[in-house]
């Protein structure tokens, strides 16, 4: 399994059908917000978001084989670093995310300045995989974060 880092963060068809499928219940996503990605993918249905990306911000594509799995991302949002993370339903259950969080941690190098977040929702139908994953990579549980006054998220941390 390998990394490639990507400059500009990218969304494409196989993304946006996932998105289409766990968008609310894993990401919190409105329909508004899913449907935009529709539009912006066009006839290409794939497209790099120059006005949503930032030069500290990593963007990942997780591949094995030469092939896309899933993706990585380590967002910069002020004091901490926040990480996505999508394993598309043909390759999920076989350890890509687990070592894909390891890899971007090594290669990101961000720990040594920065906490790292990643948000798991209730509703999430990966809930218990994904909180499996972050718990083998070092994050622990804190149940009473908030982020930024909106509703209240399950929350793993690493610092």
């Amino acid at each position: 399994m390998d990394l490639k880092r990507r400059t500009l963060r990218h969304v494409d068809q196989t993304e946006f059908e996932h998105f289409l499928k766990y968008g609310e219940q894993a990401y919190g996503l409105s329909r508004q917000e899913i449907q935009g990605y529709d539009h912006e993918l066009g006839t290409e249905r794939a497209f790099d978001s120059v006005e949503h990306s930032y030069s500290e911000d990593f963007y990942f594509d997780i591949l094995v084989d030469n092939q896309l799995v899933g993706r990585i991302l380590l967002l910069k949002m002020g004091h901490y670093f926040q990480l996505d993370l999508m394993i598309f339903d043909p390759f999920s259950r076989q350890g890509f995310g687990t070592n894909a969080v390891r890899l971007a941690l090594q290669q990101s190098d961000v720990l040594k300045t920065y906490e790292v977040r990643a948000r798991v929702l209730p509703t999430s139908p990966h809930q218990e995989i994904a909180c499996r994953l972050l718990k083998t990579n070092g994050f622990t549980e804190h149940p009473h974060y908030f982020s930024k006054g909106r509703r209240k998220r399950y929350s793993l941390q690493r610092s």
